[in-house]
C-alpha cells in the first residue's frame, strides 16, 4: 500500500515537472521572439533613417539643380522631411519595444504556469496516493466481525 501511494506521489511529482519544463521552454521561446522583433524594429528604423537621409539629399539636389537657392521655404521642406523620418523610425523602434515586453511578459506568464502545474502535480500525487490509503485502509470498530459471528 505504501509502494502504491509514493508511485502516485512520483508520478503526479513527474506530471508536474514536465508541465514545469513546458513552461520554461516556452518562456524561453517567448523571450526570443520578443529580442528578435525588436532587432527587426530596429533594423527597419535604421533603413527608414537610411532612405530618409537618402530623399532629402535628393530633395537638395533638386533644388540645387533647380536654381533654388536653400533658404526659406526649402529649409522649411528640408526640415519637414527630417523630422517625418525621425518620427516614422521613432515609432518602428517603439512598436519593436512594445513587441519585446509584450513577449516577456508573455514569457513570465508559461513560467509561473509551469510552476503552478508543477505544484498542481505533486498536490495531485498527494491526493491521489491519500484517496488510494483511505480507500485500502482497513476499518476497525463497533461492527467488524473476523467471519466467525462474533465480534473482535
Amino acid at each position: 500500500m505504501i509502494a502504491l501511494g509514493l508511485a502516485q506521489i512520483l508520478m503526479g511529482a513527474f506530471q508536474g515537472y514536465a508541465k514545469y519544463q513546458e513552461g520554461q521552454s516556452a518562456g524561453e521561446q517567448y523571450e526570443s521572439q520578443g529580442r528578435i522583433l525588436e532587432m527587426e524594429a530596429n533594423v527597419e528604423a535604421s533603413r527608414i533613417e537610411d532612405e530618409g537621409r537618402d530623399f532629402a539629399a535628393n530633395q537638395k539636389m533638386m533644388y540645387i539643380g533647380a536654381g533654388v537657392e536653400i533658404g526659406g521655404s526649402a529649409v522649411v521642406t528640408l526640415a519637414q522631411t527630417d523630422k517625418w523620418v525621425k518620427a516614422e523610425a521613432e515609432n518602428v523602434r517603439s512598436r519593436g519595444k512594445a513587441l519585446r515586453a509584450y513577449n516577456y511578459s508573455s514569457a513570465r506568464i508559461a513560467r509561473s504556469q509551469g510552476r503552478a502545474q508543477f505544484v498542481g502535480g505533486i498536490t495531485s500525487g498527494l491526493l491521489s496516493a491519500a484517496s488510494t490509503y483511505g480507500r485500502l485502509k482497513p476499518v476497525k470498530g463497533a461492527g467488524y466481525t473476523d467471519g466467525g459471528g462474533t465480534d473482535a
